[in-house]
């Protein structure tokens, strides 16, 4: 693989081709300093590289999305990845919009994620994007559908309000998009599901509660829900655009003490704000917290949350279910027993002793194994460096619900005292 990287900064530059040459071991990179030769001429021959790798701003005035953008076309011009130290979300969009085969921040590199992305790249070619625009030519018709149902439009082109830029992941029976909202641009999320192909309408009811739970919460530590529609056979969500990924990339990097107490406390703000309104999350894990372009988080991810008062219609959870992700669950959850806010800090606890130590607490071959120990092992103890902490990690992964933090607001406490230690 033939990997070209044109960024203005020699030290970055530098930086990357240490990464590649770590977890490519026959990748043949080559830099193109942009300081002493300027934007590319006519005659660059594009069609000797697999993968590009362009930074955004180039110095100089110069613009890597402009660059982009006069040369995409050209025949043979490779897949590219643009990077960026700008956190919002119109660079990342409008790099798609362009024609990218991927975007990431430059604070978010980290080897094993310029891997993925590299390679993923490789493989961005023109069956794909036909893939892709069929994708979301299909998308649309169903969004329209949905739509026309919801507002009794009526029409055949019905405006659906989104513009479909790409979609971004996929289940058995879901996918999800990123799209704009045509009214005033807003960068979103669209998640579509087709209920054709579920047999558990319990599952259905998880989807809609996804935005019924938290549509209505105003919290800047939980994922904004902007709208939502249904028929018999689809559903959608639109929600937040999170640019700067999830707490599991960034965990592939060595996290500070001080910066994992910060995370945490927000994301326990997060957790307040939801059980607030009878809210249990019931999967809360590194992957489910999301980082907007200022760096601020947010929980995400509420498909098999749970109202614990009011329609019992809501209440989906019952004795021997078991939902979740077994490293950060808690014991109950992990033996089917009914759950409340406290299986939630203890995931919480399960994630501080990760961010403090970078490794999990506990493991095993089988999620079975997981959950045993979950149950049965004994508290996981930190470095001694930090086992002034011990005493927070033992409170929020007690086994025993009464001997864990009783609310977030306890857990908070500790959260934000240990954080002035820093200071």
């Amino acid at each position: 693989m033939k990997i070209l990287i044109i960024d203005d900064s020699k030290d970055f530059r530098a930086l990357l081709r240490l990464y590649l040459s770590k977890e490519l071991e026959h990748a043949d990179i080559e830099e193109y300093e942009v300081e002493t030769l300027g934007r590319p001429g006519d005659d660059f021959d594009w069609t000797r590289y697999d993968v590009l790798m362009l930074d955004y701003n180039l110095g100089e005035g110069e613009n890597g999305l402009d660059w982009l953008k006069a040369f995409r076309k050209r025949p043979g011009f490779p897949p590219t990845i643009v990077l960026t130290a700008e956190g919002d979300e119109y660079v990342a969009v409008r790099s798609i919009r362009l024609g990218a085969a991927d975007y990431i921040n430059k604070k978010d590199i980290s080897p094993k994620r310029l891997k993925e992305i590299v390679e993923e790249a490789a493989e961005f070619n023109d069956e794909k994007i036909a893939e892709q625009n069929r994708n979301i030519n299909e998308a649309t018709q169903i969004l329209r559908r949905i739509r026309e149902k919801k507002d009794r439009v009526g029409e055949e082109d019905a405006d659906i309000g989104y513009r479909f830029v790409r979609i971004i992941g996929k289940g058995g029976m879901s996918y999800v998009y990123l799209a704009e909202r045509i009214t005033d641009k807003l960068s979103v999320v669209l998640k579509i599901i087709d209920l054709t192909q579920v047999r558990d309408e319990t599952l259905i009811k998880r989807f809609v509660q996804e935005a019924k739970l938290i549509a209505e919460l105003q919290s800047p530590f939980v994922v904004s829900i902007y709208e939502q529609g249904m028929t018999k056979d689809y559903g959608y969500i639109a929600m937040e655009f999170f640019p700067r990924g999830d707490l599991k990339q960034r965990m592939e990097l060595q996290i500070l003490p001080d910066v994992a107490f910060n995370y945490m406390t927000h994301i326990t703000y997060g957790l307040e704000a939801i059980h607030s309104i009878g809210v249990v999350h019931r999967d809360l894990k590194p992957a489910n917290i999301m980082f907007r372009g200022d760096d601020s988080l947010a929980l995400a991810d509420f498909g098999i949350s749970k109202k614990l008062e009011g329609d019992t219609d809501l209440n989906l959870t019952t004795v021997g279910q078991v939902l979740g992700t077994p490293h950060y669950m808690s014991p109950e959850q992990g033996e089917g027993k009914n759950i409340d806010f406290r299986s939630d800090l203890y995931s919480a606890g399960i994630m501080l002793f990760e961010l403090l130590t970078g490794e999990k607490p506990y493991n095993g071959q089988t999620p079975a194994a997981l959950i045993y120990q979950h149950v049965h092992a004994e508290i996981p103890k930190l470095p001694r460096e930090l086992d002034h902490y011990q005493d927070i990690i033992d409170k929020a992964l007690a086994k025993k619900p009464d001997k864990r933090y009783q609310t977030a607001r306890e857990f908070i406490k500790d959260l934000e005292s240990a954080e002035k230690d820093f200071h």
